[in-house]
């Protein structure tokens, strides 16, 4: 699968949109689609049904003979045959017709595999590259969230593991079903209703078009929010029309995949398009109807900002010069000629992620939980983060020693000054010292070395090396601010005592990441 360099995650993009669901909005994944035969891993598919070849699919909602409506005679006590999974397809097709007001003009196929072949060919093949890899790993160790105690995409590809229900791939037209049983399978319909959606997307979009593949982190997440807040919006409304008994649904129990090497940053951000984009999509459709959805298709938001506060902002440009000595080198060809963006939204979860980890003085653990609405089911959004205005993280190597120069622009000099109480407080959880004003040495530490930052006006600069001598090499002007904002954060017991009454057990147990 090509990359292109974007460091968020090895599959969960446009080419494998992932399939993780998460509370009233979110699962995902397409599949072009007018149904076909679903087959077990390695059998042949059976031929695929044409909802337009068949005089029954002339009306929108009926696919196959089978209405938006009907019932149908499937049950899953004991997983589904070959014929039940044709009929719970087909409806599946009419309801995403009936709720999206668009029909299916392909077919495609599905094929259900277990966890094990889900995880050896959907995601440990992607991210081999090397040099990627290590670019990478330097961008998420940034963003405190995966350390030298391991690789980034160890940390994706276990995470993942545990966590999807299945994916679509528009290079393949097909959608992949992860069950215990791919023999006899159980499908929940919630699943093939957001995969389904996908389908119509590619089919009406063309979803291998280059604007859906960001160059960057958080242009990446901004598009997937668009796509996948379509998905989980029609969803939502599949399960509402479910919970009122206006249709009678299909559940099934979700595959007993082990979640215990789950990383909860990086899950944290890779449900970030799940969780705001349902409802970004739902305003769209509230205030200009599905063609206003259609518009933002041909021309996708480039932010994760814009999702969370459903408002185009124009971001700052950031692009700093390369200045580093002593033999550090640039990468050219990951990110934006080596440039990465990481965004409002992994900058969030930073915070967030030392607050419940660390026990970091940076944002309330609680607020991740907070709903905004029917069909928002977190909140990304807090003051160190929120007045994001732009960034550009620069990761460098030289022999075996990395680092990496990460400058972020902020709205006002407030929000600068927030953003760098914040960041020194996720220093200060891990007892690192501050050896110089505004420069620090973390030992002992997944993400040990030194720190030094620097602030100016609506600028703050990050630097960090192995050593004190790095910092200068890599930035020879490098001036560090010691932290004099006494603005309060939130208290570390404070964090903790929300952390408890979010219910973090319950929260990150396998039955809310799946269906």
């Amino acid at each position: 699968m090509d990359r292109r360099g974007r460091s968020l995650l090895v599959v969960a993009t446009l080419v494998l949109a992932v399939s993780t669901v998460v509370p009233a909005a979110a699962a995902t994944t397409t599949t072009p689609a007018t149904q076909t035969a679903t087959t077990a891993a390695g059998a042949t598919p059976s031929p695929p049904i044409s909802p337009t070849s068949h005089p029954a699919n002339t009306s929108l909602g009926c696919v196959d003979g089978i209405c938006h409506d009907d019932p149908i005679n499937v049950t899953q006590v004991d997983g589904l045959d070959a014929a039940e999974r044709d009929r719970l397809l087909a409806r599946s097709m009419a309801r995403v017709e009936y709720l999206r007001g668009e029909p299916f003009t392909e077919s495609v196929p599905i094929r259900v595999v277990d966890s094990e072949t889900f995880s050896r060919e959907e995601l440990a093949a992607n991210g081999s590259d090397r040099r990627f890899t290590r670019w990478n790993d330097q961008v998420w160790k940034a963003l405190f969230i995966v350390g030298d105690n391991t690789s980034t995409r160890t940390a994706i590809t276990e995470t993942l593991t545990g966590s999807v229900n299945g994916l679509y791939s528009p290079t393949r037209d097909e959608i992949v079903i992860v069950a215990d049983d791919p023999a006899s399978p159980r499908i929940s319909e919630a699943t093939l209703i957001h995969e389904l959606t996908h389908a119509l997307q590619d089919q009406r979009h063309n979803l291998t078009s280059p604007r859906f593949s960001g160059e960057t982190q958080d242009a990446d997440l901004a598009v997937t929010g668009l796509y996948e807040g379509e998905a989980g919006y029609i969803e939502a409304r599949y399960r509402q029309r479910c919970g009122d008994d206006r249709w009678r649904c299909q559940r099934a129990s979700p595959t007993s995949g082990d979640s215990g090497a789950i990383n909860r940053g990086v899950l944290t951000v890779v449900l970030q398009p799940y969780a705001d984009g349902p409802g970004y999509v739902h305003e769209i459709v509230t205030t200009e109807g599905w063609a206003g959805v259609d518009e933002r298709m041909a021309d996708p938001p480039t932010t994760t900002s814009e999702i969370i506060h459903r408002e185009p902002i124009d971001p700052h440009p950031v692009d700093p010069p390369s200045t580093a000595t002593a033999g550090w080198q640039r990468y050219t060809e990951p990110g934006r000629n080596g440039t990465e963006v990481a965004g409002e939204a992994s900058t969030f979860v930073m915070f967030w992620y030392q607050a419940t980890t660390a026990g970091g003085d940076t944002v309330d653990p609680g607020t991740l939980y907070e709903s905004e609405g029917d069909y928002d089911s977190r909140t990304y959004s807090a003051r160190p983060a929120a007045g994001w205005a732009g960034d550009a993280l620069v990761p460098y190597r030289r022999g075996n020693d990395d680092g990496y120069v990460w400058t972020t622009e902020w709205q006002t000099t407030d929000d600068a000054a927030e953003f760098h109480r914040a960041y020194t407080a996720i220093l200060t959880a891990r007892n690192a010292t501050e050896t110089d004003p505004g420069v620090y040495e973390l030992d002992n530490d997944a993400f040990g070395g030194a720190y030094g930052i620097e602030r100016d006006d609506t600028r703050v600069r990050i630097v960090h090396a192995l050593t004190t001598d790095g910092l200068r090499e890599l930035t020879p002007g490098l001036t560090p601010s010691a932290t004099t904002d006494q603005s309060p954060g939130f208290g570390v017991a404070g964090a903790l005592l929300a952390l408890l009454a979010a219910g973090w057990a319950l929260v990150w147990s396998t039955t809310t990441l799946r269906d």
